[in-house]
């Protein structure tokens, strides 16, 4: 069990890292205003972390 709680906890690290890594240096400014609408729709408590 600690083994699937690890392996679930290391994919959802890396997805956030590869979100962060794609939102800091590939995406122009509306692709970045874009993606933070998406994260503020679907976990609205990140609104005043996510938006500027």
């Amino acid at each position: 069990m600690k083994f699937l709680l690890t392996i679930l906890l290391g994919a959802i690290l890396g997805s956030a890292g590869t979100f962060y890594y794609i939102y800091e240096n590939h995406a122009d400014a509306g692709e970045q205003a874009q993606m933070r609408n998406v994260i503020t729709t679907y976990a609205p408590f990140l609104s005043e972390y996510v938006n500027p």
